[in-house]
């Protein structure tokens, strides 16, 4: 009796392919049990299927601890993910030089940098520390999270000198001044200024 090891190979994978694709469609919410009665799926349509929850701007511009489940933390997750995604955008740009009212993408100002990496991501912020600052939700220091702002005053207060882009670990990557590049510093790095942070809404 002959064998068929092509016939075997494409049994095997057969076999093998079959199950996780099962698991694979489950998962994704695409997968539709048909009903006892009849051999046709549920007659949902596409449009009626809703994979992630709705989001309200009140539960994503959330500061609280991050949830164990649920919306709340679908939010949380997903507003840690578009920060991240800020911050690597901006790592792109690190030794473009400084340059006054220069928005990139080969050199940059304080806002200019952090507008160009949130504009990465689709959100338009505008090219002014001042005006960043009024545009942001206010968070104190220690709940700063990779993509919020960091702002700086000098001695003059009123509008904020300077912004800068949270990276983590008390860092933050910015376009400093007219004798720098963009780099990293700690977010105390201007020697008795005062510091405050905001996230992007």
């Amino acid at each position: 009796m002959s064998t068929n090891p092509l016939g075997r190979i494409r049994l095997v994978h057969s076999l093998t392919l079959v199950p996780v694709m099962v698991v694979a469609l489950l998962t994704l919410g695409l997968w539709v049990v048909p009903s006892s009665t009849s051999a046709l799926p549920a007659t949902s349509s596409v449009a009626e299927v809703s994979i992630l929850p709705t989001l309200t701007s009140t539960t994503l511009s959330s500061t609280g601890p991050i949830p164990e489940s649920g919306p709340a933390l679908t939010a949380a997750v997903w507003r840690m993910a578009i920060g991240q995604a800020v911050v690597d955008a901006g790592e792109t740009k690190l030794g473009a030089p400084y340059v006054y009212s220069a928005g990139g993408p080969y050199a940059f100002d304080c806002s200019g940098f952090t507008r160009w990496a949130w504009m990465q991501l689709g959100v338009e912020l505008p090219h002014n520390s001042g005006a960043q600052w009024a545009g942001v939700e206010r968070i104190s220091l220690d709940q700063l999270e990779p993509g919020d702002l960091v702002f700086n005053w000098g001695f003059r207060g009123g509008q904020p000198d300077h912004v800068g882009l949270y990276v983590g670990d008390g860092m933050m990557i910015h376009s400093p001044n007219s004798s720098g590049v963009v780099r990293y510093d700690s977010i105390n790095w201007w020697t008795g200024a005062t510091t405050a942070a905001g996230r992007v809404r």
